[in-house]
């Protein structure tokens, strides 16, 4: 089973890599459109914003726990299954926060988007070098 979970890590490993990426390649016009696109289908379904930082946190949070799964399952060294999961609670916090600012401001700070690119800029670091941990 340990290479299968293995080779589905791997795989999952770069696409959170190249998705972490295009994150960090994304310029603020972008990310403040997206807001504002988000802002819109807020308003269109009369979401409330207990509703929405719920939904982000169980959707982030599932993905988050089936990364760190694969990673815990890989037969990788207790310390960066701790390693992952502690970045991962770090890029939740952030994801929130960011929500929050977006859903009570109304656009996105200067501040949020560079703390954001840079936390996707480590995702995409820890996806390769976890990948590359693996393929060694």
């Amino acid at each position: 089973m340990s290479d299968y979970v293995v080779k589905i890590a791997l795989v999952a490993s770069i696409v959170l890599m190249g998705y972490n990426i295009s994150e960090f390649a994304a310029s603020f016009k972008t990310v403040s459109e997206k807001a504002g696109e988000f802002l819109n289908l807020v308003k269109a379904n009369a979401a409330t914003d207990s509703d929405l930082r719920r939904s982000n946190l169980f959707l982030s949070c599932l993905l988050s726990m089936g990364y760190v799964a694969l990673v815990y399952f890989s037969d990788v060294v207790a310390w960066i299954v701790i390693l992952v999961v502690v970045k991962l609670l770090f890029t939740l916090f952030i994801s929130d926060k960011l929500l929050i600012q977006v859903l009570r401001d109304g656009t996105l700070s200067k501040k949020n988007y560079l703390v954001s690119k840079f936390d996707a800029l480590f995702n995409a670091v820890m996806g390769f070098a976890f990948a590359v941990i693996l393929v060694l």
